[in-house]
């Protein structure tokens, strides 16, 4: 039926005109929603994203205070290790905790290697 058909029942004038508004009222529900369906999963997908990125660097900064610590200990060993690797302080060590002493005349022997 066109709109610029006659109307022959006023039942079927009051059916069109009770059509048109449902639609009006079904297009004026559905275009807000339309609109806002877009913009909120936008706005939740960036939250998600943000989410996760500020998870990322809660465990990067976690990560880098274990390094730091790590450094530490390893600064630590290698000052221990430079102590305990002069020679003097090895001959100390040698002298005091291992009783021993370099070796007299007497406990020399000497090899000839010419043979």
């Amino acid at each position: 039926m066109n709109k610029k058909e006659r109307v022959k029942n006023i039942n079927e004038y009051k059916k069109r005109k009770k059509n048109r508004y449902r639609k009006r009222k079904i297009k004026r529900v559905v275009k807000p929603i339309l609109f806002a369906f877009p913009v909120v999963s936008i706005i939740i997908i960036n939250l998600c994203g943000n989410a996760i990125v500020s998870n990322y660097k809660y465990e990067i900064n976690k990560l880098k205070k274990q390094l730091r610590k790590e450094e530490i200990v390893l600064d630590g060993l290698k000052m221990e290790q430079l102590e305990n690797s002069s020679i003097t302080n090895i001959e100390e060590n040698a002298k005091e905790k291992l009783n021993m002493d370099y070796p007299n005349e007497s406990q020399m022997r000497y090899i000839d290697l010419k043979d």
